[in-house]
């Protein structure tokens, strides 16, 4: 952290691709459908683990199901609220980007996922 508090934890489990590999989660009481479910806070059904990532599935109440955020953009700004909510925030995921693929007036092909802070 920025203050020099530091954190630890049993394990930090990256995970990269679009394929989630999560396969080592089942039968451990997590809930997983292609991935792993979570809720808006990124807290899994064990209120002890987080998941952010392309691993994860977030629950979408205005779709009423779980979804999969793609996207170097999405998947930071998971990772920051998974981390602040390990330390007692309350944060609630928004989608960081449109999830579209669309042509500009150039017709060329533009993609959130394409674009760099």
């Amino acid at each position: 952290f920025d203050n020099g508090r530091e954190l630890f934890a049993d394990v930090v489990m990256p995970f990269f691709g679009l394929l989630p590999a999560a396969d080592f989660m089942m039968g451990s009481g997590v809930d997983f459908e292609r991935g792993l479910l979570v809720s808006t806070n990124l807290r899994t059904t064990d209120q002890n683990i987080w998941a952010a990532g392309d691993v994860c599935q977030i629950w979408s109440p205005e779709e009423n199901q779980y979804r999969f955020y793609y996207g170097w953009k999405n998947v930071k700004k998971m990772g920051e609220i998974a981390a602040r909510n390990m330390t007692g925030d309350d944060i609630h995921w928004e989608t960081a980007t449109d999830q579209k693929l669309f042509i500009d007036k150039h017709k060329q092909l533009v993609s959130p996922y394409w674009e760099h802070d």
